[in-house]
């Protein structure tokens, strides 16, 4: 295969609504009211999650156990999911590999970046300027504090990423990826793209692949 395309690739396993509910403790019946207030993807058929978005789950009931704002759907959560993910991907049986793959050679560091911060915090008493701020350990999060401007009236509220993503990676009871060899769907159609606009080196190795790039062709 051309050098133009990654030697593997990551797919994430998709979750059913029941084993979604034994994974992050929150039942279909709230699943539902969160995809109404477009918290969650609308589905057609029945309703899968992807690991994100079990982690993002774990994430607000987390937050509506602390009384923190969990239902705005403003508030952006997407860092402090990316790091839960991060630690959710450092758990032993998170990857799979499939087609005889060596993971010394494909490390999960590849596909998801290792984690960056530990802690997710928030200052009481919450607001509308409500958000979750990182930090990368207990000593930084001290130092973020004594660094604040106003007074924290009431303190703070923390939540441990590395147990979160942990604890989901472990009540899946299976891999939430698989790394597979070769180019996945997102390397194929952005080669196609940058072919379909004239780069050669790209037209050849998607050609060699056995796809069609000129879409007078298609």
């Amino acid at each position: 295969m051309s050098d133009y395309f990654p030697p593997s690739h990551l797919e994430a396993e998709h979750f059913q609504a029941s084993e979604a509910t034994v994974i992050t403790d929150v039942n279909p019946p709230v699943q539902r009211l969160w995809r109404r207030r477009g918290l969650l993807p609308e589905s057609e058929g029945w309703a899968m999650f992807s690991p994100q978005e079990l982690l993002q789950m774990s994430l607000r009931k987390v937050m509506r156990e602390m009384g923190m704002p969990h239902v705005d759907i403003l508030i952006d959560l997407s860092d402090v999911v990316l790091q839960a993910e991060a630690w959710a991907a450092t758990h032993p049986g998170a990857m799979n590999y499939q087609d005889g793959l060596d993971p010394e050679v494909h490390p999960g560091t590849l596909f998801i970046k290792p984690p960056r911060s530990r802690y997710a915090w928030s200052s009481t008493p919450w607001d509308d300027s409500f958000d979750l701020k990182l930090a990368a350990d207990l000593e930084s999060l001290g130092e973020m504090l004594a660094s604040e401007d106003k007074e924290l009236s009431n303190g703070i509220a923390l939540i441990d990423l590395k147990a979160l993503g942990l604890g989901v990676a472990e009540r899946a009871g299976t891999a939430l990826w698989n790394v597979k060899a070769g180019p996945g769907d997102h390397d194929i159609n952005f080669a196609r793209m940058a072919a379909s606009q004239g780069d050669k080196v790209a037209q050849k190795a998607v050609e060699a692949i056995g796809y069609e790039w000129d879409v007078s062709k298609l």
